[in-house]
């Protein structure tokens, strides 16, 4: 069905079923409940696609995400998707990868699905590479980037203050009698070593020595960083972890070593995911406020996309979740 069969069949003009669809003044409402019916009666649906050619524009946001496994950033995701959906827009979410080629490439991808707009989730996309084809393909196009940043006239900013997050943790675990308090991360990233600074700093102020792990982020990297940690260095009585994941499973560890949680020692992740209401014990957690992240990020991208000249830099201070574990 067309609209031209959909006017014949109500026997108004083609121009009038176009009103009727696109919600304008000045029909009759006899008429339009008629044109309504037809509709419904024959399931049509309007061409995005065609209406696009006509008006120039895709009604589509791109939203990239580095690993859709990663449960933070689609969790991001979906809130930026839902709210541009009430608001008539599709959101195109796709899956870039960590190789910073892979993410130039996902950016060129958005471009030539002509997006109106793209969101990027995740510092791991702060890179030249990436920044570079922002630069070559997105030029006119609002960008906004979710914990990241890039020096362009088109790209506004919504970051959480990672280092300040893990400065807090650190110090409040000091405060709280913890001496030998280590961090472990995860890839490296700008947010890790944002959060690594917070550590460092912690370490300074609070006159301890630094224990500094690393490991790969995942669940089994979180658990084996751990037995290392406590083989080489017993005394430790606190542990911080980049993220949830890994402190639950290093968790695990600690008590398989017959440490207690939290006597022996205290433990803590970072972002506040279910993972630590839903650990036994719960989790304390650094709470990096991803609903705030999200929200702002899709009022600012609102924003931007009706006014071309837009561009802000937003940061949010994380904030502590305190549980069983400390």
């Amino acid at each position: 069905m067309t609209i031209y069969d959909i006017a014949a069949k109500a026997g108004v003009s083609a121009s009038t079923v176009s009103r009727v669809i696109n919600a304008r003044p000045g029909i009759k409402k006899a008429t339009r409940e008629r044109v309504e019916r037809i509709i419904r009666e024959s399931n049509f649906s309007v061409s995005e696609a065609a209406r696009g050619l006509v008006n120039q524009t895709s009604r589509m946001i791109g939203i990239l995400v580095s690993d859709i496994r990663n449960q933070h950033h689609t969790e991001g995701a979906y809130m930026i998707e839902q709210h541009f959906l009430r608001l008539g827009y599709c959101s195109m979410i796709l899956n870039a990868g960590e190789d910073p080629e892979s993410m130039a490439g996902h950016i060129m991808i958005l471009a030539s699905r002509r997006v109106e707009a793209a969101v990027l989730i995740g510092s791991v996309f702060q890179n030249a590479l990436v920044e570079k084809a922002v630069r070559d393909y997105m030029p006119h196009i609002p960008v906004i980037f979710q914990n990241g940043e890039f020096s362009l006239p088109n790209v506004s900013s919504v970051l959480s203050d990672d280092e300040e997050g893990t400065f807090a943790a650190v110090r409040y675990l000091h405060i709280r009698g913890r001496r030998s308090a280590a961090y472990v991360s995860g890839p490296e990233t700008p947010s890790g070593s944002r959060k690594i600074s917070g550590y460092l700093r912690a370490c300074g102020e609070c006159r301890q020595d630094e224990l500094l792990y690393f490991c790969d982020g995942t669940a089994e990297g979180g658990a084996d960083v751990t037995e290392k940690l406590l083989a080489e260095h017993p005394e430790t009585d606190a542990v911080v972890y980049a993220f949830d994941l890994m402190a639950v499973s290093g968790s695990r560890r600690i008590l398989d070593s017959r440490r207690r949680i939290p006597d022996d020692i205290a433990v803590m992740g970072t972002d506040n995911s279910p993972f630590s209401s839903l650990a036994n014990p719960r989790l304390s957690t650094i709470d990096t406020r991803l609903q705030e992240l999200s929200s702002l990020c899709s009022v600012m991208l609102e924003r931007a996309l009706s006014d071309p000249s837009f561009r802000e830099k937003r940061i949010i201070t994380p904030s502590l979740v305190l549980r069983e574990t400390t």
